[in-house]
C-alpha cells in the first residue's frame, strides 16, 4: 500500500531536510555530534550550574541522550559535575570545556545570529508566526492521534 504525499508536505519536508543537512555540515566541520551541540547549546543558554533535568525540561534533548553525552564530556574533561540538592548534579565547564565552547559552539551560534540579521524583522516575525502555527497544528494532530492508539 502506498500513500501519496501532497506537494505542500513534500516542499516543507525538503526545506526542513535541507536545514538539517546544513546543521549536520556545520557540526561535522567542528567534529562534534548533534547531541554534543545540544548539550553545549543548553549550557550556553541556561548557564553553568544547570542540571540534566534543566536541560531536558527545556526541551533540548531526551534524558538518556543528555545523560550519555554528559558522561562522555565528563570523561573527556569538558564538563565537571558537582553535587546539588539530591539527586541532582550541577554541570560546569572545565577550562577545556570553556575552550571547546569558544572554539566549537560560539562560532555556530554567531553564524546563526548572522543569518537572522540578514532577515528583516517583519519577515522574521512572519516566519516565526508560521512556524508557531505549524507547530501548534502538528501538536494538536499528534495528541489526537496518540489518544486513539
Amino acid at each position: 500500500m502506498k500513500y501519496e504525499i501532497g506537494n505542500r508536505l513534500k516542499r516543507l519536508n525538503a526545506i526542513l531536510s535541507e536545514v538539517d543537512n546544513l546543521y549536520q555540515s556545520l557540526l561535522r566541520a567542528h567534529n562534534i555530534s548533534e547531541s554534543e551541540y545540544v548539550v553545549m547549546f543548553a549550557i550556553n543558554e541556561l548557564g553553568e550550574g544547570c542540571s540534566q533535568k534543566d536541560i531536558s525540561e527545556n526541551g533540548y534533548a531526551s534524558k538518556k541522550t543528555i545523560n550519555s553525552t554528559i558522561k562522555k564530556f565528563e570523561k573527556d574533561g569538558i564538563l565537571k559535575l558537582k553535587p546539588a540538592k539530591y539527586p541532582s548534579m550541577q554541570i560546569y565547564l572545565t577550562d577545556n570545556g570553556k575552550k571547546f565552547m569558544q572554539d566549537n559552539i560560539i562560532p555556530i551560534l554567531k553564524l546563526e545570529s548572522n543569518v537572522l540579521d540578514d532577515v528583516p524583522e517583519n519577515e522574521f516575525e512572519a516566519l516565526a508566526q508560521c512556524y508557531r502555527k505549524h507547530l501548534n497544528a502538528f501538536r494538536n494532530h499528534v495528541e489526537k492521534y496518540i489518544k486513539t492508539k
